[in-house]
């Protein structure tokens, strides 16, 4: 796989955190001048939610995930959790990056 990659970075995220992740988070990653993958903005229209999300990933250097409670329990979420892990299962290319937005119960495979 090439290293050079179409975004630095795929926002991961639970739909009950997107005020927050497209306000704040968002415009903070663009502003520190990282070409950011956000599902609402960069998603062709009319493709499979699934592959939108597989191609978001393979087309970024990492995956942010926005880890919160709901965050863990939404299926959508997983998949892309998954897939990212997938690419790079032991992270050594640093492919995801768990960010803990608010205290909650980490699974096994990201609680490094």
């Amino acid at each position: 796989m090439a290293d050079d990659f179409k975004y630095d970075v795929f926002i991961s995220y639970s739909s009950a955190n997107k005020d927050w992740v497209r306000k704040d988070l968002l415009s903070a990653l663009e502003k520190a001048g990282l070409k950011v993958c956000i599902d609402f903005r960069d998603f062709q229209i009319g493709k499979p939610a699934i592959k939108n999300m597989r191609d978001g990933i393979l087309e970024s250097k990492h995956t942010l995930l926005v880890l919160t409670e709901a965050y863990l329990k939404s299926g959508w979420t997983e998949f892309e959790s998954l897939i990212s892990q997938t690419l790079d299962p032991a992270n050594r290319k640093t492919r995801v990056v768990p960010m803990l937005k608010e205290k909650c119960d980490l699974p096994l495979e990201i609680s490094w």
